[in-house]
This record gives C-alpha cells, structure tokens and sequence, in this order.
C-alpha cells in the first residue's frame, strides 16, 4: 500500500510527455504490463528535481528503498537523450522496471566506475549484457538505435515479440498529445494503481472514469503540481451524473473539519442529476429513477474524519430537502443549537450513489446551512456541528485557501487528504515508513469532466508547518458534567506543574476540578451557589495554591485537593449580599477578604481573623456592588457605591481617601483605574471619571442604558448596544444578548473577549478592536484565558452545552 501511496505523489503528481521522433520510437519496447511510465527529456535533472524536494527526501519508506535498490545506479549513466522507464508488477513484493533510451556508446562510462563486471549472454537469437555497478545489477539489451535496461529477462524479448509490447489506442493518444519537452507520466487504470490508494477515501468511480493518463509536472522543494488528462474508452461505465452534467463548485469544504483525514466530493450544475437504472435498464436508458431527496441535491461528498465517517448532500433548495426527509427521523438531541436526529425510516439514496462513493452507515443526520449530514455515530455529527460553528472547517484555514488558488474553482471530482492522518491510516500497523509531514501537509486531486476526457490538476504541498502560528482557535477538547454549569469556568494554577487546571461549579452545588486535559481529580459538594469568581491564592506563602469563593453564608477557601483549609469556612446567620472581593495590596500575599451583608463590611486576613484597624465597617445605605480595590500610581484605594448614590473612595485603614459630595447615579458597572482616574457609566449615557482630589466629569457617549464596560490602566473598553469600543476604535457587532466584556492582559497584550449569547458566540478582539482570526467560536458564558500547558499558544475556556466546557487553542 506505501509503495502504491508513494508512486500516487510522485508519479501521478506528475507531467507530461515527449513525442515520438521519426529516427527513434521509445513506444515500441513498452510492455503490454505497464503500470507506470515516465518519458523524460532529461531523466537525470528530472531525478534531481526530486531529490531537492524536501518531503522526499527527508522520508524513508519501503518503497523509496526499493527504488534505491533497483535503480541506484542511473547516476552512473550518461543519460544525454530521451528516456523512458517502465514499471510493472507494483502489487508485488519485487517490481519490474524497463528503462529505453537511445543507443549511445559513453551511456555507461566504465572507466570511471571501479568495482563492475560485463558478461555477454546469447540465448537463441537474443543477445544481451549482465552487468554489476558497484552493488547494483541489471541485464541491457541493444538493437539498432535503441538500447534496454531492465531488471527482467522476460523484459528483454519484447521487441522480438510484438504480443508482449504495449498497443493501446487510449495510450497513443495520450502519448501523442503529451508535451516533447517536459517530464510526462502515463498511468494505466486498468491496473488500479491509483484506485488503491483513492479507495482509502470511499471512492468507487476512479477505475470506472478513466482508461489512461497523463500528467505534467512541476516540482518545487516544499510542493509539488500537476496538470494533465485523462481519456476514456467505455462512457456506459462513467456515474450519469459525470455524463450528463458539467462542473460545479465544491462547497463541502465548509462543513468539513481541519482535522479530517480526506475528503472526496462530486459537483455537478443542475440537480437531480444523480440517477441509477431502473428494474435492470441500462445506465444510458430513458427509463432513470432519481430518489426523490437527490432532486435537490448539487453535490454530493464522502468525508473521512478520525472519529469515522459521513456523508454530505449539498442541498440546492434544503427547505424542499427538508420536507423530503420529513418524517424520516426523530430528534436524539440537541448539539449546540443544532438538532441531531435518529433514522427511523432510511432515504432511498444507496443505490443511487453506491458506484460513486461508499456509503457510510446511515443511523443519524443532522442539517448546517444547507449540508445534509448522515453519519454511523452521533460524535462523528457533533465533530461536524463544533467545526462549522467555530470557523474551524477545512474551507477557513489559509493554507488550505492558498491551495485551492492553484486549481479551478470548478470540479467534477475532488480529492482531498491532510497527508499526516492519511499515511497513518494507509501505514497503520506498519513500521518501515518515515514520513517527514508538516502538519498542514495536503494532496488534492481535482477532476473537470468533459465529453469524452477529463482534466486534471494535482496538488501535493508540504509547506512548513505554521501550526505556532496558529491561523485561528482550535478546539482541543471537552468536558461533559453530569449536571448543567452554575459557573463559568475558572483556571487555576497547579502548583505542582506550573500548568493550569479547570474549576466550575454544577447546577447541584458541586465543585469540579479537571486537569487542562478534562481528566476529572475531584468533585465537592458545597452548601450552595458560588456567587463570587473563584480566586486563586497563596495563604502560606508557601506556592501551594487554594481556590477562595463565596457562596450564600460562607466563606470558603480549599486547598488543591479540594480540602478545606483551616479555619476556614467563615460561616454568617444572614446572608452576604454581595460576592467577595480579595485584596492582595502589594501583590505580597497579605489578603484581605472583603465580605457584604446589606449595609455593612467585614474584612478579614489570611488566618480567618478580622482586621484590626479597618475603620469602614458601615455604610449609610445598603452597598450595590462588591467593593473595589484600585491602585492609581502608587496609592491605594478601596471603592464602596451604596444604592443611594454615595460613592465611598476610602483608604486601606477605611478612613474616606477623596471625598465626594455630588450623588452619583450607578449603572451595573463596576468602578475601574483608568489613566490616574476612576471611571465608570451613568445610566444616562454618560461617562464617568472621578479625579484623585474628588471632582466628576461626565462625558456624553449616547450610551445605551444597558451599556458595559471594562477599563485598565490605558485601556477602555465599552459596549453600546451592538458597537464594542476599545478606545475609542470601533467593531460592529450583530446585534445580541452580549455578556459583560472581559479584559485579559497576556503575554505582553490585551485581549479583549464578549460573549453573544443569543447566537452562541464568542469574540476576542486585540486592543486595535480588531478580531482575532478565526473567531467567533462556539461558547455559552463569559471565557478564561492562560496558557494552560506551558507551550507557545494560549488555552480559552468556555462554557459550551448547559453541561460541557470547552477549550480551545489560540
């Protein structure tokens, strides 16, 4: 199978060819077995061309082995005119190869060769040589102006036995319409050299299409290209819908995820196309039948992903499909909004496709835009579903864009395969293969019907491999709860791996804390709801890292373990009515937990103990938000907005630090530093910002009331209905259910995230307000940001179902 995939890259990917010259004709010593053929006009530079592409040479296979072992000594030969090799018996162990060129007495330069032998054999009326070079071994014939090298004595007789030599009209044709100067290679079908590596992708029609090829080359040191044609002698055998129908475009790509194996679709203009005989007729009769749901189908695609594979129909009218398959199906589930059903009643559509693709089990479908999608499994639906909502399909990736530029946008037939997985799947259980792949390593395969032939373009790119350089997000896996999400979910540092794990609470008051891998270590069931973000400290200075929270009446702080740590929880008769807030002033590890019950505060250190000297313990009204820590230069501020309309700016000790006089009205905004102020919204529609000396400034930005916003240092972000500022430069979002915008500060950048969760959305922008490619993503909840596993690239998590969480690379 190696040796099938290899010849597959290079010589299909191949080109085409020389004609025949009046004084000397390469065609007549070709045997009747060819398999392969390359015609070269400079076999020698062509060797070379190879040689310098990067993924040949690099790997090491069974196949390159044998190929080295048999033909290791054409560097010896002074292959100075046309050349054609030959190769037969590709299935076996030992293949056979026939090398013809013109007779030419410096062909092989003895002289300069030290280790070699030359006998001379005569059986009958054959005359023949049986040379050594070095470790190689060949037997040469020469007759007239020709000679012959070749590993097979049998090889030797063809000229005296015109029976044995090549005479098909399809392969005079090719060869007539091959272009004299460049590299061709001609592959004979009927072999099925090729079909044995395509069959791998589900194909069924390689064999049925075409009778022979041939390809140009172009060789590159990361790629290779190819363009040809491919004729055919018996149209009964072609599908109808490659008969009857011209190209169209390949749409499947949208809904195939990057991580695919390979990819083999049909395109056709018209619907309805595809058709099989009816009660025996033949596939050229009248009497066609068209199963009622392939009337509204313009393409239809086998995808091979490593969960297993699916089915896509590609619906030109999906609400008319939809009303055909009405009825056919129950709904199992709901995946990301979309529905996941069950066949109760399979459509009529195997016949019909069954000698173009191999049809996959049909038990489960699900509808994306308008992709009809049939699947054995419901995971394999669900890889399709994750991948089209995230932008993560095959179609979006840049080096995929950047292939698909260099064939027609048009096809008949297209081959797709990411060349790392495909290798795994043709070697699996294998051990002498060494493929050097890039990640992004593709092989296309396009196919443009005409009347009686086809073109051909052919793709093979191994590009290096930016996956650092990540062209968009990736999901890498998910967790599944067995209850839904109370939390968004946290990171939290592993102190012991330096890596960061996941902590969210369920819908039953349990606190879950997973590995960044989705490995479960432990699960704890709490008195209630955590109402406060889930804060990671270090109470003994010591690295080790608890998680602190708050939740109805407590105070709660767990070691890693998911122990409590002493004396903790801090337990209240009433109610908090306000989530903590954790202090760490200097950033030394001395915290301060801020705890709220209406009107009133209580601070509290590292040992459970309230702190002595902390003036602030009431407020005159009722506190509207968590109270809040701001350093603005080197000094310290603590903020307390009561709900009628005082704002406290108070020093550490509690003592008021800015004295405010005016009655501010808040919005649900929180306060934050902003370039040396304080700032925040008014439900009016203004912006705030308060001096360190106390004075107010308003500042009119035609917010909307239900206006959020997120400040740093030198950074303002806020969201005015469907537009998203981030200072004072301007996205347009649709318009939405959005969260409140989450500002990380990461590697030397800010990063800005926004939830929709109308439509299930997540953005991440950069500080210029532009989105990072790739986004948005699927996601349900505000987001984390870390680099989660110490590589170059950042993890988020999200919320994904009401039950999973979801993480991606960036």
């Amino acid at each position: 199978m190696k040796k099938l995939m290899i010849l597959t890259w290079i010589f299909i990917l191949s080109a085409c060819s020389n004609q025949v010259k009046e004084d000397f004709s390469l065609t007549e010593h070709i045997p009747e077995n060819a398999e392969i053929i390359l015609i070269s006009p400079d076999l020698k530079s062509f060797v070379t061309s190879l040689n310098d592409n990067g993924f040949l040479n690099n790997s090491d296979f069974h196949f390159k082995n044998n190929l080295k072992k048999e033909l290791g000594f054409l560097p010896y030969l002074n292959l100075r005119n046309e050349t054609a090799i030959a190769f037969s018996n590709l299935k076996d162990e030992s293949f056979s190869y026939s090398l013809i060129t013109k007779r030419d007495s410096a062909l092989i330069p003895l002289d300069s060769i030290p280790n070699k032998s030359i006998e001379n054999l005569k059986e009958g009326s054959l005359e023949y040589k049986k040379i050594n070079l070095e470790d190689f071994h060949f037997y040469l014939k020469e007759t007239g102006n020709m000679v012959l090298i070749t590993n097979s004595k049998n090889k030797l007789h063809i000229k005296d036995n015109s029976s044995k030599s090549l005479h098909s009209e399809r392969f005079k044709e090719v060869y007539k319409a091959a272009d004299p100067n460049k590299n061709s290679v001609f592959i004979n079908h009927k072999f099925g050299i090729l079909n044995s590596v395509i069959g791998e992708t589900g194909s069924r029609s390689i064999q049925k299409i075409t009778d022979w090829s041939v390809v140009e080359l172009d060789v590159d040191p990361s790629e290779i290209k190819a363009n040809g044609i491919s004729l055919f002698d018996n149209l009964i055998d072609l599908p109808g819908v490659l008969r009857r129908s011209k190209p169209g475009v390949a749409e499947t790509t949208r809904v195939c995820p990057s991580e695919f194996i390979s990819l083999y679709a049909f395109s056709f203009d018209q619907p309805g196309e595809p058709v099989v005989p009816q009660n025996g007729q033949e596939a050229d009769s009248t009497k066609i039948y068209t199963p009622d749901l392939l009337e509204h189908i313009q393409e239809i695609a086998r995808v091979n992903l490593p969960e297993g594979s699916s089915l896509v129909l590609n619906a030109i009218e999906i609400e008319t499909a939809k009303e055909q398959l009405a009825g056919t199906g129950e709904q199992v589930e709901e995946f990301r909004g979309k529905p996941v059903l069950r066949l109760i009643k399979k459509p009529d559509i195997q016949l019909a496709l069954s000698n173009m693709v191999e049809i996959p089990a049909l038990n489960y479908y699900t509808i994306l835009d308008h992709f009809i999608i049939f699947a054995p499994e419901i995971e394999i639906l669900q890889k399709h579903i994750s991948s089209f909502l995230n932008s993560n399909s095959i179609s979006e990736q840049a080096y995929f864009k950047d292939m698909m530029n260099s064939i027609s946008s048009e096809s008949s037939m297209l081959l797709i395969t990411r060349n790392s997985a495909f290798t795994e799947r043709l070697t699996a259980g294998q051990t002498s293969s060494s493929f050097q792949l890039n990640r992004n390593s593709l092989t296309m395969l396009q196919f443009i019907m005409e009347k009686d032939f086809a073109h051909i373009h052919a793709y093979f790119s191994n590009s290096e491999d930016n996956s650092q350089n990540s062209s968009g997000p990736e999901q890498f896996s998910s967790v599944k709860l067995d209850a839904p999400l109370a939390t968004r979910p946290y990171f939290f540092k592993n102190h012991k791996t330096d890596q960061f794990d996941i902590a969210v609470q369920d819908e039953q008051n349990r606190l879950h804390l997973f590995s960044n891998k989705g490995n479960l270590f432990w699960r704890k069931e709490l008195d209630s709801k955590i109402t406060s973000d889930i804060y990671q400290v270090d109470l003994f200075k010591n690295g080790n890292q608890q998680l602190a929270f708050s939740t109805g009446y407590n105070l709660e702080v767990l070691d890693r373990n998911g122990n409590r740590v002493k004396p903790f929880p801090i337990s209240f008769n009433q109610p908090l009515t306000q989530p903590v807030s954790v202090f760490d002033y200097d950033n030394n590890r001395n915290y301060r937990f801020v705890l709220t019950q209406n009107n009133r505060l209580y601070m509290v250190g590292p040992k459970g103990k309230g702190i002595k000297g902390f003036q602030f313990e009431k407020a005159g009204s009722q506190i509207a938000m968590p109270p809040k820590h701001i350093r603005l230069g080197t000094k310290d501020y603590i903020l307390v907005p009561e709900k009628s309309g005082r704002l406290n700016i108070l020093s550490r000790q509690g003592e008021i630090r800015v004295p405010i006089s005016e009655s501010i009205q808040f919005s649900d905004n929180q306060w934050y530093g902003y370039r040396d102020k304080f700032v925040s919204t008014a439900p009016q529609g203004n912006l705030l910002e308060i001096s360190q000396q106390g004075q107010i400034s308003k500042k009119n930005l035609d917010l909307a009331e239900n206006n959020r916003l997120v400040a740093g240092n030198d950074l303002l972000v806020y969201l005015n209905e469907n537009q998203l500022s981030i200072n004072e430069k301007t996205a347009e979002l649709d318009f939405g259910l959005y969260t409140n915008p989450q500002l990380f500060e990461i590697q030397g950048r800010s990063l800005i995230a926004i939830t929709d969760l109308q439509t299930h959305k997540v953005y991440l922008f950069n500080s210029d307000a532009e989105l990072l490619e790739g986004f948005p993503v699927y996601g349900n909840s505000q987001v984390d940001i870390a680099n989660a596993d110490l590589d170059r690239r950042l993890e988020l998590i999200v919320q994904g179902e009401e039950n999973e969480i979801i993480m991606y690379k960036l």
